[in-house]
């Protein structure tokens, strides 16, 4: 089956999806769920986190993209998700020797299950929208740990990962199914690991 090319007409639905992506959220985000630690040892971990996960992620996708692969492309995905689960083991083993907060153990704890989820997801059944994944999944721990205090932000990150899903139905990266797929790829992990390590 040959990838469908991602159309770029709904410049809003483009930006939504610079705006919401899975290599930038995650840092806002982990700021977030270490906003119990003083300011600079939450930078610290935040720093190391991005500096073992997302910064290689980035520079890996530079590199394909140079080799002329394209994310959009199903099988351009499959040695993604495996150096990116390299990568995020690594970060697991790093929490886990300096005594990271629980919180980021939890959350790494569920970046080690939910990679090779959607790995596999990709691999035998369709492509999945690493987006939609990434934004559920922030949004589900969040909301497990507390940090969405008040009707008001838990609707508007809600709202943000609804128009994140649209946006990229709308751009033609992925179908809805692939979209429920990666809400379900991203929100299940969290959902199973963060009890078993917050208890």
């Amino acid at each position: 089956m040959t990838d469908v090319i991602p159309q770029e007409h709904n410049r809003i639905a483009v930006l939504i999806g610079r705006i919401v992506h899975p290599f930038l959220l995650p840092i806002p985000t982990t700021l977030a769920i270490l906003s119990d630690l003083p300011l600079l040892e939450a930078l610290a971990w935040t720093a190391i986190i991005t500096g073992i996960i997302v910064v290689p992620g980035v520079v890996y996708v530079l590199i394909l993209r140079r080799r002329g692969r394209h994310l959009y492309q199903r099988q351009t995905r499959k040695p993604l998700y495996l150096f990116g689960w390299v990568c995020v083991v690594m970060a697991f083993a790093v929490v886990i020797l300096f005594n990271a907060p629980r919180v980021l153990v939890a959350s790494t704890g569920a970046l080690v299950v939910w990679i090779p989820l959607q790995g596999a997801i990709n691999t035998w059944v369709t492509k999945v929208s690493g987006h939609a994944a990434v934004a559920a999944g922030c949004y589900m721990g969040l909301l497990l740990l507390g940090k969405l205090e008040t009707i008001f932000i838990q609707v508007i990150l809600l709202l943000l990962v609804m128009l994140t899903l649209w946006a990229r139905v709308e751009t033609r990266n992925h179908t809805v199914r692939q979209v429920i797929l990666g809400v379900l790829a991203g929100s299940l992990p969290v959902l199973l690991v963060f009890p078993l390590v917050m208890r």
